[in-house]
C-alpha cells in the first residue's frame, strides 16, 4: 500500500512536468497578460496604477520600474522565466500566491512582496527571483519529473488533501523564505546562503511527513534559522564522534588540565600588563594609566603614563598594591567609579568595562578602578584577577577558550583511531582466574 502511494504522489506531482519544462513565451498574449495580473496584484491594488494619461513609453519605463520592485532581473520579465526547470511553473506558482494569499502577497497584509522592495539598497528580499529558485528547489526535492522506481514507499500524507497541494506548499515555503530572510538578516549577496537553510528547513519538515499543510505550516515554521545552526552543529559532532560517552568522559577528564592551561596564559598576560584610561569626574577620557602584575604574582604594580609613550618597566611603576591585600573582585555596576557617575547614557557604555578591586588601606576600605580597553581586556583581567583570589574563571572568553583547547586536544588524542568505530560502552572486564597459582620460570631456556 504504501508504494502504491508513493506512486500515486508521483503521477500527481508528474502532471506539473510540463508546465515546468516549458519556457515562457514572449509573443504569448496570455502569458503577457498573466504577468501584467501579477504586476496590477501587487501596485495597482495600492492606488499605484500606471494612469492612462502617461504616454506609451512612460507607462513602459513605469511597468518595467515595477517588474524590478518585483524582484525581476531584466525589465522585459520574460527572460527571467526562459529557464527550464522551472519554466512557467514558476509563473503559476506566483499567480497562485498573489490570487490565493493576497494578504500575505501584497503590501496591506504580510507586505512579503514589497516590505522591502520599495528601498533602494541591497537588503531587499526579490520575490520573483525567490519564487524562481524556491519552484526549482521544490521540485528538486519532491522529485518532480523523476521516474517511478519499482520499490521505493516514500509519500506524504499531505499531498492527497487538496488539489493544488504543490502551489499551496508554494505559499507556505515563499513565506517562510521572507522569514529566514530577516532572521539572517540577508542582502542579496547572501541568496544562495538564505536558500541553501531554506532548502534544509523543508527536507527536515517533509522528512516528518505532515499528514496536513497546516501542520506543515507549523513544523517548518518551529524550525527557525537558529534551530537550524544548532541541529548542524549537533550533527557535525555526532558525524565526529564527538558525544560519544567515552569522548564526553575523555573531555571532562582533559578539563582540569587545560583550565590550569588558560588560568596559567591570564597571569601571564597580566604579568605583561595593559595601559587603561582614567574617567575624571568631567565624564571626559584624559588620562593612560598602566597596570601589570610583578613575575612573583604577589604584587600589583601601577602608575601613570604619558599618552604616545611606551609602556613602563617595572621598575618605574610607583604605586604596588600587594595582591595579599586584596579583598574582592567587583564589576559592572557593582563598581564605585561607576555608581558614583549616575545612569547617563555614556557611563551605559562603560558597565560592561569597569572592574574593581577593593583592598585594606589602613582601617579603611580602598578600591583601585578600572574601565577595561576593550570586551577582551575585561575578560582576561577579570579571569586573571580571579585566579589570583583563588576564585572560578567564569567569563565568556574562558568557555570559548576552553572548547576550543578541548576540541583540538581530542582529535589528537584520537588522531590513531581514525574510521575505528568508538565503542558506546566498554568491554567488559573478563573475570579473574581460578586460582593465582602460575610463575613464569626466566631460567628456563628455549629450544
Amino acid at each position: 500500500m504504501a508504494h502504491h502511494l508513493y506512486v500515486l504522489q508521483a503521477l500527481m506531482l508528474g502532471l506539473l512536468e510540463p508546465r515546468m519544462r516549458t519556457p515562457l513565451d514572449p509573443y504569448s498574449q496570455e502569458q503577457r497578460e498573466q504577468l501584467q495580473a501579477l504586476r496590477q496584484a501587487a501596485f495597482e491594488s495600492e492606488g499605484e496604477s500606471l494612469g492612462t494619461g502617461l504616454s506609451a513609453d512612460r507607462r513602459r519605463s513605469l511597468c518595467a520600474r515595477e517588474f524590478r520592485k518585483l524582484g525581476f532581473s531584466n525589465s522585459n520579465p520574460a527572460q527571467d522565466l526562459e529557464r527550464v526547470p522551472p519554466g512557467l511553473l514558476a509563473l503559476d506558482n506566483m499567480l497562485y500566491f498573489s490570487r490565493h494569499a493576497p494578504s500575505a502577497y501584497s503590501r496591506v497584509g504580510n507586505r512579503l512582496v514589497l516590505e522591502n522592495s520599495s528601498r533602494e539598497d541591497k537588503h531587499e528580499c526579490p520575490f520573483a527571483r525567490s519564487s524562481v529558485q524556491l519552484t526549482v528547489l521544490l521540485c528538486e526535492l519532491l522529485r518532480v519529473g523523476e521516474p517511478c522506481s519499482e520499490t521505493a514507499q516514500d509519500f506524504s500524507p499531505m499531498f492527497f488533501g487538496q488539489d493544488q497541494s504543490f502551489h499551496e506548499l508554494f505559499c507556505v515555503s515563499i513565506q517562510l523564505l521572507n522569514k529566514t530572510w530577516k532572521e539572517m538578516r540577508a542582502t542579496q549577496e547572501d541568496f544562495d546562503k538564505v536558500m541553501q537553510v531554506v532548502r534544509e528547513q523543508l527536507a527536515r519538515t517533509l522528512a516528518l511527513k505532515p499528514s496536513s499543510l497546516e501542520l506543515f505550516r507549523t513544523k517548518v515554521n518551529a524550525l527557525p534559522y537558529g534551530e537550524v545552526l544548532r541541529l548542524r552543529q549537533t550533527e557535525r559532532l555526532h558525524q565526529e564522534g564527538t558525544l560519544a560517552p567515552p569522548i564526553l568522559e575523555l573531555r571532562e577528564k582533559l578539563k582540569p588540565e587545560l583550565m590550569g592551561l588558560i588560568r596559567q596564559q591570564r597571569l601571564l598576560r597580566l604579568c605583561e600588563g595593559t595601559l587603561f584610561r582614567k574617567i575624571s569626574s568631567r565624564r571626559r577620557q584624559d588620562k593612560l594609566w598602566f597596570c601589570c602584575l610583578s613575575p612573583n604574582h604577589k604584587m600589583l604594580q601601577y602608575g601613570d603614563v604619558e599618552e604616545g609613550a611606551s609602556p613602563p618597566t617595572l621598575e618605574s611603576l610607583p604605586e604596588q598594591l600587594p595582591v595579599a591585600d586584596i579583598k574582592a573582585l567587583l564589576t559592572g555596576k557593582d563598581c564605585p567609579h561607576v555608581r558614583e557617575k549616575g545612569s547617563g547614557k555614556q557611563n551605559k557604555d562603560l558597565y560592561e568595562l569597569a572592574f574593581s578591586i577593593s583592598y585594606d588601606h589602613g582601617e579603611a576600605e580602598a578600591y583601585l578602578n578600572f574601565i577595561a580597553p576593550s570586551k577582551r581586556e575585561f575578560h582576561l583581567w577579570t579571569d586573571g584577577l580571579s585566579a589570583l583570589l583563588g576564585g572560578p574563571m567564569g567569563s565568556e572568553q574562558t568557555r570559548l577558550d576552553l572548547e576550543q583547547l578541548l576540541t583540538m586536544e581530542t582529535k589528537l588524542r584520537l588522531l590513531e583511531l581514525e574510521n575505528v568505530p568508538i565503542p558506546e560502552q566498554p568491554p567488559p572486564i573478563p573475570p579473574p582466574p581460578t586460582n593465582f597459582n602460575f610463575c613464569y620460570d626466566c631460567s628456563i631456556t628455549e629450544p
